[in-house]
């Protein structure tokens, strides 16, 4: 049942970036380049501290999502935001020292724990970004996401604090984002958001 579960998550994360990275492809969803460099790295990290923790089938989604989110940096590298500030320079420079920490430190709860540092520093440009414009991101990814949280968690051969960590973290992390969305959809006039971004 977990191996099942462990596959369903892993189809939903190739699955649920289908209709964002068509998005990113037509211009209606626009990336930000920060977050998704970051996030390849630390879907990779986490693979593979699940995995040599016994993670199990549970470890796939995030080796799913380390490939995905390199695509999705390509493409922000040609179709992403341009809207760079001050604060998503300092929190991609803290994501990067957050890294070199986690290189030296081989403890695995000190691990995992700077890796939900490092994703809580990549989210912050995109959340920045998506509070300003919240028409730049693809609704139904976030959605499906929480959703694959959810199924990861469920599927660890081993549920404890190095394996659950990361993904109730992400879990919490997207489900937030998620309604930030919805609520900024309905006060943000998506003509004017558009008028903005020509």
């Amino acid at each position: 049942m977990k191996s099942l579960l462990g596959i369903i998550a892993t189809i939903i994360a190739v699955v649920g970036y289908v209709p964002y990275i068509r998005d990113t492809f037509s211009g209606k969803t626009k990336p930000h380049v920060f977050s998704w460099f970051l996030w390849s790295v630390v879907s990779f990290i986490a693979f593979g501290i699940q995995i040599t923790n016994k993670g199990g089938f549970g470890s796939l989604a995030n080796l799913a999502m380390g490939i995905i989110c390199l695509i999705i940096f390509g493409r922000s590298l040609m179709n992403g935001t341009k809207q760079i500030s001050k604060f998503d320079v300092i929190s991609l420079i803290l994501a990067i020292i957050s890294i070199i920490l986690w290189l030296i430190i081989k403890q695995p709860l000190l691990s995992i724990t700077l890796v939900v540092i490092v994703d809580l520093f990549s989210f912050l440009p995109t959340f920045r970004k998506s509070w300003i414009n919240p028409y730049q991101e693809t609704l139904i990814t976030w959605i499906m996401n929480c959703v694959r949280q959810i199924l990861i968690i469920l599927s660890l051969d081993q549920i404890n604090i190095i394996n659950a960590m990361y993904p109730i973290y992400a879990f919490i992390a997207v489900f937030i984002f998620w309604v930030m969305l919805i609520v900024r959809r309905k006060k943000v006039n998506p003509e004017s958001e558009q008028a903005r971004l020509r």
